[in-house]
């Protein structure tokens, strides 16, 4: 998932991170930190960004209690259907009541427009469909606001990585908790039984699998980004 971060004029695109049938599903985010950015320039787009009316642009998740935030949250919020809207036509989502964290986390992006501008960013027949990033600075102006968490693994041993599953993303490197991104998500597109304990699954498509197709056949650089950006609108029911 070659991931967010684009400013100034350098873009995601330049130099991406491949990924194929055989490579794991990766948040990219701190490998095109490292290759596209200065310390300052990330310095500045990540710090917390605040409204004219003194409040951070999107509700802020404190980091020493992400996971109870999130469990009462979804107590209030049990929206477990997302619609992704894309100019290849509608994606229904369903998410597992039986994985709360994930669901609530994701319920809370959606409802909170973090997703607004945001694209599919990495596509690959037959493998994978992934969302979440996007080249405008909006995107991490509203990921630094609610705070740029993680979630801890949670592979539920009665989900398989097959057709129509979603799934989140995480990195590879340096990620020895096997830490996940609650900001980029992918929709697999057959079986892939070596992403199995690797990534957490927490929903799964119940209608437009050919709208999923459609998307992994869009003309991509050589890091699988689509060259024409397909942006995603999200609403959850």
């Amino acid at each position: 998932m070659v991931l967010i971060i684009g400013l100034c004029c350098a873009s995601c695109k330049d130099k991406p991170v491949v990924l194929n049938e055989t490579t794991p599903v990766k948040d990219t985010l701190v490998v095109t930190e490292k290759k596209e950015r200065s310390r300052k320039d990330l310095a500045r787009m990540y710090g917390v960004t605040i409204t004219r009316s003194g409040d951070t642009l999107l509700p802020r998740i404190p980091k020493d209690s992400i996971q109870s935030f999130l469990l009462a949250y979804g107590k209030e919020n049990p929206e477990n259907r997302v619609r992704m809207k894309t100019r290849h036509g509608t994606i229904e989502l369903e998410l597992f009541n039986d994985m709360p964290l994930e669901r609530a986390s994701f319920i809370f992006l959606v409802k909170h427009n973090f997703f607004s501008h945001s694209v599919v960013h990495r596509v690959v027949q037959n493998f994978v469909v992934q969302a979440g990033n996007s080249d405008n600075k909006i995107t991490a102006m509203k990921r630094s606001s609610i705070g740029s968490y993680t979630l801890p693994p949670n592979y539920n041993g009665k989900y398989r990585h097959v057709r129509g599953m979603l799934s989140l993303a995480r990195e590879w490197e340096n990620n020895p908790e096997e830490l996940h991104d609650p900001f980029e998500f992918f929709i697999s597109l057959g079986t892939a039984p070596h992403l199995d304990g690797k990534h957490t699954i927490f929903g799964r498509v119940t209608s437009g699998m050919d709208v999923a197709d459609a998307i992994s056949k869009e003309p991509t650089d050589e890091g699988d980004w689509p060259m024409r950006d397909v942006y995603i609108d999200m609403s959850a029911y």
